[in-house]
C-alpha cells in the first residue's frame, strides 16, 4: 500500500470513530459545526512530505473558527487551535507512524486522544459564558484567544485577558514597548506595523479596540 493510502485508510479509520464529524477529503479532514452555528471545529492530519514504504508519519491538528468574527474582520475568524503534541502539553509536533506494527497503536492512541482531549476543548465552546469565565481564569493564556474574548465577551473581559497576556508573558517589556509607541503614531500608519515581530498584531489590535494596560 502506497504512502498516502495508508494514511487515508488510518484517518477514515480514526474518524469513524467520531461520526458526528464531516469527513473531506478522504479524512484528512474532519468537520463540525456547533449547536449555535457560528463555531465550526476542525481536525486536520498532516503527512509527512517525506513519507516512504517503510515510514508514513502524520501530525494531527485541531482549529476552531467563527462565522462572527470572520464577517467582523477579527483575526480571519480563527479562534484557536494547533497541533494536538503541543496543545495536549506533550512532545511538540510529534510525528505518529503507521508502517508496519505501529499502525493498529497510533490508530487507537490518535482516537483517543481526540476522543479524551479535543472533544471536551469542542464541547467547552458550546457555552460561551462558561468557556469565557475558564479561559480568563485559567492557564497558561493564550494570544488568539484574545480576539475570541473580545468578540464573545466584550472590551472589559478582553482588557482582563489582555493584561492576564502580558503579566504571563516573557516579551512583557517589548510589547508594552511597543503599545506605547502606538501611542506617538498617527492611526493611518498603525495598520502597517501589525508584522513588526511575533505578537505585534496582538498589541495592535488590543490598542486599536481600547484595550488598556494596567498601570
Amino acid at each position: 500500500m502506497k504512502p498516502r493510502e495508508l494514511c487515508e485508510k488510518a484517518w477514515q479509520e480514526i474518524a469513524g470513530n467520531f461520526p458526528d464529524f464531516k469527513i473531506i477529503s478522504k479524512g484528512q479532514k474532519l468537520k463540525k459545526t456547533s449547536k449555535n452555528k457560528d463555531l465550526t471545529y476542525e481536525i486536520h492530519f498532516q503527512a509527512n512530505r517525506n513519507n516512504y514504504e517503510c515510514s508514513v508519519e502524520f501530525v494531527p491538528h485541531i482549529s476552531v473558527y467563527s462565522k462572527g468574527m470572520k464577517k467582523a474582520n477579527i483575526n480571519n475568524g480563527f479562534v484557536f487551535g494547533g497541533e494536538i503534541g503541543t496543545l495536549l502539553g506533550r512532545t511538540p509536533f510529534k510525528w505518529w507512524q503507521l508502517a508496519g506494527a505501529s499502525y493498529k497503536y497510533t490508530v487507537e492512541e490518535i482516537s483517543g486522544l481526540i476522543r479524551d482531549y479535543i472533544m471536551p476543548i469542542f464541547d467547552d465552546f458550546e457555552d460561551t459564558e462558561t468557556n469565557i469565565d475558564n479561559i480568563l481564569n485559567g492557564k497558561p493564556a493564550v494570544h488568539n484567544l484574545l480576539y475570541y474574548v473580545y468578540y464573545f465577551g466584550g472590551k472589559d473581559r478582553a482588557e482582563k485577558y489582555f493584561n492576564k497576556i502580558l503579566k504571563e508573558d516573557k516579551f512583557k517589556n517589548k510589547y508594552i514597548s511597543f503599545y506605547n509607541k502606538l501611542k506617538e503614531m498617527p492611526k493611518e500608519e498603525i495598520s502597517q506595523v501589525s508584522n513588526e515581530f511575533n505578537g505585534a498584531g496582538l498589541i495592535q489590535f488590543a490598542y486599536l479596540n481600547g484595550l488598556k494596560i494596567e498601570e
